[in-house]
């Protein structure tokens, strides 16, 4: 695992997860280096609304439509775009800091889901590899399961798929005093 980049894959937060940030996301990764670090992106806190919405120099252009997503907990102040197209065959291709031009282009395309993440998640050099061996973080290459589901049912397909001996924790209320 410390020699392999992550970048591609999803990481599912573990049901022990309860840090408010990251409890039951499943975070997309972008970069990841063990001498750098890592980047990504929450992929299931969606805002519910939709770019034009909130910027009126998007309102009337071809981003409109785009959705916003809470990305993470670093540079909340700050938007990024990103997406992804799955291939007919190997890993999907996966972009994050576009341009507004290359979000533009890539809008025309019907199978490039492309989202306004506000934030990102972040890691330092080995603190990520650091959460994985605490078991904080499930690996999982990332595919189809993606397309629509949102918020916790993502996480929760997710999660039951790859650990179905954690089934009971992943449907468990977050407020086990509720159970």
């Amino acid at each position: 695992m410390a020699d392999s980049s992550l970048a591609g894959q999803v990481l599912l937060a573990h049901p022990s997860l309860t840090e408010a940030n990251f409890c039951q996301t499943v975070v997309l990764m972008h970069s990841h280096a063990v001498d750098d670090g890592a980047i990504g992106v929450i992929l299931n806190r969606p805002l519910n609304r939709v770019l034009g919405e909130v910027e009126k120099r998007f309102r009337d252009g071809p981003l409109a439509a785009v959705p916003l997503h809470i990305g993470g907990p670093v540079n909340v102040n700050q938007m990024a775009f990103g997406g992804w197209r799955f291939a007919s065959r190997g890993p999907a291709r996966i972009r994050y800091g576009l341009d507004e031009s290359e979000a533009i282009e890539l809008s025309s395309d019907p199978e490039f889901h492309l989202r306004a993440y506000v934030g990102y998640a972040g890691w330092t050099a080995g603190q990520l590899e650091n959460e994985i061996r605490l078991n904080a973080w499930v690996t999982h290459a990332f595919d189809r399961l993606a397309d629509g589901l949102e918020g916790v049912e993502l996480w929760k397909a997710w999660m039951t798929r790859v650990r179905p001996d954690l089934r009971l924790l992943a449907d468990s209320p977050g407020d086990l005093g509720l159970n």
